[in-house]
């Protein structure tokens, strides 16, 4: 799935707040209630809102926003109690941050953290998918990947000249899921993938937690190694933060990421996604086509974006899993 679509996810299954509006102050209002609070200066001679806000609730907050105007967006009061990310569609925009700045454009992706004041410099052609994170929860997050006692700040870059695609997917996944009323587990699934969505850019965007995400730390025992597998082994079909699998073994995760590649020779999370496909194939050879199908096999071992999974069951075991599956039946 590309950005652009799942910003039509966003659009056709979430709630439009805001079609075409030109009332500054609905505007205010509605992206207030979905995103944070601030205020609105529309730029220029042609002082006309054109705003477009459709929103999509779950546990991962998505929204698709576009203000058909050059405007300028500051905040209201010092610190937010949010983490906005914001993915470009097309159009370009100036955020500015504390003392940074970062140009906009599709291709690119900015993180706006909820500790310093903020302005941002829309052009009127930008479209945008914005993410909100809760602000306790990023920070709690932060602290247990570190090993931290209590939560941390987490003060990311501004400039992220290239996307993630590993976040994106995770985003994708939970607009997918928040999208789709008759999934089973869908509460549930939708703060396993929240929980994801922050642990991946914890990892993925530079902050002040960088070196200590990344640094030196100490090698776990084998058995805690070996309690992780047993812990990942027993959860397969959910959607779990690898700093959780840290947290329960007692390790912070840069140590289990030592461990797994001193035992094994490789990180938690490809060997969680091996043992996901061994899964899977076992599913599906046992199977009857009539009783069951590849993508609630997928689902149940824990893989949620059907396309991804087809391709990585195909390059680990050389055919398709629908063929897997059929071959049940001769």
């Amino acid at each position: 799935m590309s950005l652009t679509e799942m910003a039509d996810v966003i659009r056709v299954a979430g709630s439009s707040l805001l079609q075409s509006v030109d009332e500054v102050d609905a505007v205010v209002d509605a992206c207030t209630t979905a995103l944070r609070p601030h205020r609105l200066r529309i730029l220029g001679r042609d002082r006309t809102l054109a705003a477009r806000l459709d929103h999509l609730s779950g546990a991962l907050a998505l929204s698709r926003l576009s203000y058909g105007a050059d405007v300028t967006i500051s905040e209201v009061s010092p610190e937010q109690d949010e983490f906005i990310v914001a993915l470009p569609l097309a159009g370009r925009a100036r955020f500015g941050y504390g003392g940074a700045t970062a140009l906009l454009e599709p291709g690119t992706m900015s993180v706006v953290s909820p500790y310093r004041p903020f302005t941002l410099e829309i052009g009127h052609e930008f479209d945008q998918i914005l993410v909100r994170l809760d602000r306790t929860r990023v920070e709690a997050a932060a602290a247990l990947l570190v090993g931290a006692a209590d939560t941390v700040p987490v003060h990311f870059d501004l400039a992220s000249p290239h996307v993630s695609s590993g976040l994106v997917g995770l985003i994708e996944a939970s607009a997918l899921v928040a999208s789709d009323s008759g999934l089973d587990r869908r509460a549930r699934l939708a703060g396993q993938l929240e929980a994801l969505v922050i642990d991946a850019l914890l990892l993925a965007v530079p902050s002040n937690l960088s070196g200590r995400l990344t640094g030196k730390a100490q090698s776990p025992s084998a058995d805690r190694v070996a309690r992780a597998m047993d812990y990942m082994l027993e959860n397969l079909a959910d959607q779990f933060a690898l700093s959780a699998v840290a947290a329960h073994c007692g390790v912070t995760l840069r140590s289990l990421q030592i461990g797994f590649h001193r035992e094994l020779g490789t990180t938690p999370g490809q060997w969680l996604r091996e043992r996901r496909l061994d899964r899977a194939h076992l599913l599906l050879v046992g199977s009857d086509p009539a009783e069951t199908t590849v993508t609630a096999v997928a689902v149940a071992c824990g893989f949620l974006h059907l396309g991804d999974f087809a391709a990585r069951f195909r390059q680990r075991f050389g055919e398709s899993p629908s063929v897997v599956l059929r071959s049940t039946s001769r």
